[in-house]
């Protein structure tokens, strides 16, 4: 048998206190019944047996090592030694040796919650046999003495409650019930603590339920019936009629029953409630109130239990997110994934900061979903208001206010402010460069974060060979697949049209109308995305006008909320600064071409289309910085006079566009030909040698010579002179003195019978060089064998 245990008992039934256990007597009788001389009751004291009852002996105590009674608390069994000088383990014990000389042993074990906690024990001086009746009765009488220490230390036990009870602030009070309640018991201190005299209850001349007011009888029969219902335990509020003091009693009540069920008992404990009722009713109104308050100022109230993750919420704070208060998911969870994406962990922080003790409170403004979709923006506030015994917070308070009016009207002038500064920016951009692409995609990623959109484009609208075409200044880059690189790369090389408009975007070019698709799918122009294009889900696409002339789009997608007329008015201004980038451009490139046709009409010889003296004479300053050889000849028509007088005027002309023909026809793109009046030509051959430029110019002459020119069924025949001069780096001179030198070539030509092509040679008065002789002679040569 654990000690431990055995001691936790002796001290639980306060076996070894000084107290009166009534045994004597019963000792007594057993001594004479068994004609013993000692009989005692011993209890276990760790090393030592306590003798608490005895009879013809003045032992205090005894050593448990020595003690005959140690074996019958070891071995927890009865023992019977009919002769002790006859046992081994006592026969040489000195109280059998010497005085008293004891002979006789009987002992049998005394058990608490089957625990050997001391024994009873009967000793003689002569050796004696009991029967076995004598040894069950021995036996009997030591349960009864288990039994009686057990009732002892229970009264003790009841007399300390009662006492506790009677000095404390409830009133134990219990009935019998008999076809009415009948009052069998009450504390005495039931006037101190519910104003009620004990004599008039104990002596039946009033019952409890006289005391109590007309109302709160009526809950006492309430009360009555749930236990004659078999309810065993229930709680009852009650009011005094006392004429002095208002009393409220709360009184908790516990019903026992008769096998059959039905009502035997009632015990009950009654508290004067009277404070707490005052501070109960005074919160009750001070909660109206707050009620009031906060319905007023349409707060939503929370309080979170955060052990056991559940949430008590008003009905105002579910209006605000648009859910049923009577299904309403009180965990967490349910909270948390309303809470936007980008919001989370923003409001992940600010709470644990505020758990952690890092915050002083949680504070934190996000946006939430709404029933119906939409995200409403709320601002939250709240504090722990309970923690548990190691400190950790339990409960957690505080409130929701719907802010989204004022959140979006904030948001709106934030972003119309953006909207403004990225609007003047792209005209900046714009005037520095004169570059709208390059604009364009400096704004875009400005765009993309300011409309929320993951995607976007700008496009103008330009007509190529009599169809739209949607020229894409900027976009947002992506590379899907090899198709889509190639887009990209011409994106990136500014040469990215849109030729299709059978798809979504291409409703606002056909229409001319914005488009909002917020479901892709049931949209009846959507055609899906490109293979390998990130999923669209949504899609906006904004008309730019000039003077209600569609010029171009905006198109955005996958907006994090769904497109709205909100989006369209708050990005007019970007559309209408584009608009007037549009025009701007349109503008430049107008007066772009109108100088180009003016530069054009006065570069140009009217009647032949070719370029006049003025453009040859730019185009000539050009070659003075060049080192590259090139050959300059003079043709002009012979006798052109006598072609007008014969012919006409119109003949004449015709003659000259016809001569402009032939020599556009047998040039190089890379050459030069002019008009320099009258009947006169210049040409520019460039890059060759001279021998090329003499077969060119000779081609020319012989070409002109054998085809006459049609005229009102006539054939005019003509011929031109052609005087030429040769320019390479060993030649080196100015232009005029070229020009000079290859009109005087024509002069030859004219002065030798005409039709014919002559080469400016130097004379002994002109510098010329060996080379330059050479080549004149091999083109002589030429000119002969031809």
């Amino acid at each position: 048998m654990p000690e431990t245990k055995r001691r936790k008992i002796v001290q639980r039934y306060e076996l070894l206190d000084d107290s009166e256990y009534g045994l004597a007597p019963l000792l007594d009788a057993l001594a004479c019944l068994y004609n013993m001389p000692i009989a005692f009751v011993a209890i276990v004291n760790e090393n030592e047996l306590t003798i608490r009852a005895k009879y013809g002996t003045d032992l205090v105590s005894m050593p448990r090592e020595t003690a005959f009674c140690n074996q019958v608390i070891d071995t927890a069994q009865t023992l019977v030694i009919e002769d002790l000088t006859q046992h081994e383990r006592f026969r040489s014990h000195p109280f059998v040796i010497d005085e008293p000389h004891f002979r006789f042993y009987a002992g049998v074990p005394i058990k608490i919650e089957e625990v050997v906690v001391g024994t009873l024990s009967l000793i003689g001086t002569e050796p004696r046999t009991f029967s076995s009746q004598q040894i069950q009765m021995l036996e009997n009488v030591s349960t009864f003495i288990s039994r009686h220490l057990g009732f002892i230390s229970e009264h003790t036990q009841l007399k300390l409650e009662h006492s506790l009870l009677d000095s404390s602030p409830a009133v134990l009070i219990a009935w019998r019930y008999d076809n009415c309640l009948q009052l069998q018991s009450v504390s005495k201190n039931v006037r101190d603590v519910i104003a009620i005299d004990y004599q008039h209850l104990m002596e039946h001349d009033a019952c409890f339920e006289d005391f109590l007011t007309v109302e709160s009888q009526q809950n006492f029969g309430f009360w009555l019936q749930n236990h004659l219902d078999g309810v065993e335990t229930a709680e009852c509020h009650l009011k005094i009629n006392h004429p002095a003091r208002t009393v409220w009693l709360r009184m908790l009540s516990k019903a026992f029953f008769h096998a059959n069920g039905k009502l035997r008992s009632i015990q009950a404990i009654i508290t004067d409630n009277t404070s707490h009722k005052y501070m109960e009713d005074r919160l009750s109104e001070t909660n109206k109130q707050m009620r009031l308050l906060i319905e007023a100022s349409g707060l939503g109230t929370w309080d979170w239990n955060v052990l056991a993750d559940s949430t008590k919420v008003n009905k105002r704070w579910c209006d605000i997110l648009g859910v049923d208060h009577d299904f309403y998911d009180g965990t967490s969870q349910f909270w948390r994934e309303r809470i936007h994406p980008t919001d989370l962990s923003h409001v992940d922080k600010s709470l644990e900061d505020h758990l952690h003790g890092i915050a002083d409170s949680y504070n934190a403004t996000y946006r939430l979903k709404h029933g119906n979709g939409n995200w409403v923006w709320v601002e939250t506030y709240g504090c722990i208001v309970e923690r548990t015994a190691t400190g950790e917070p339990l409960r957690l308070a505080g409130t929701h206010r719907d802010i989204t009016e004022r959140k979006e009207a904030e948001l709106l002038q934030l972003k119309q402010s953006q909207l403004l500064a990225f609007v003047n920016k792209a005209r900046a951009a714009y005037l520095v460069d004169n570059d709208l692409p390059g604009a364009c995609q400096e704004i875009l990623p400005e765009l993309i974060d300011i409309a929320d959109s993951q995607f976007a484009f700008i496009g103008q609208l330009v007509q190529e060979e009599g169809r739209d075409r949607l020229f894409i200044h900027a976009i947002s880059e992506l590379s899907w697949n090899s198709a889509s690189e190639k887009l990209v790369e011409l994106y990136k090389g500014r040469q990215l049209y849109f030729d299709s408009f059978d798809n979504l975007f291409g409703e606002v070019i056909k229409t001319g109308e914005k488009v909002i698709s917020n479901r892709m799918k049931v949209h009846t122009s959507s055609r899906g995305t490109p293979g390998g294009h990130p999923p669209i889900f949504s899609f906006l696409g904004l008309p730019i006008y000039i003077q209600k002339r569609l010029v171009g789009m905006i198109g955005l997608a996958n907006k994090a909320e769904e497109y709205t007329q909100k989006d369209v008015a708050f990005l007019q201004p970007l559309l209408d600064a584009l608009s007037g980038l549009y025009y701007a451009v349109e503008l430049e490139q107008a007066r772009t071409e109108a100088e180009e046709r003016l530069k054009h009409w006065a570069m140009t010889d009217s009647l032949s289309g070719l370029s006049n003296r003025r453009a040859f004479i730019d185009y000539c300053r050009g070659l003075e910085h060049q080192r590259n050889p090139y050959a300059i000849a003079i043709f002009d028509i012979d006798h052109f006079k006598a072609v007008n007088d014969t012919y006409g005027h119109e003949a004449g002309d015709k003659v000259i566009c016809y001569i402009a023909k032939c020599m556009r026809e047998h040039i190089r793109t890379d050459d030069f030909v002019a008009r320099m009046g009258g009947e006169e030509f210049a040409l520019i051959i460039n890059n060759t040698d001279q021998m090329n430029a003499h077969k060119v110019l000779e081609s020319i002459r012989v070409y002109i010579e054998s085809h006459p020119v049609e005229w009102q069924g006539n054939e005019i025949h003509v011929t031109v002179s052609i005087g030429a001069n040769w320019y390479d780096e060993a030649n080196s001179k100015v232009l005029s003195r070229h020009l000079q030198e290859a009109d005087r070539a024509l002069y030859l030509a004219k002065n030798s019978n005409r039709n014919c092509l002559e080469w400016f040679v130097q004379t002994s008065s002109t510098p010329c060089n060996d080379q330059n002789q050479a080549d004149v002679v091999d083109i002589k040569n030429a000119q002969k064998e031809q």
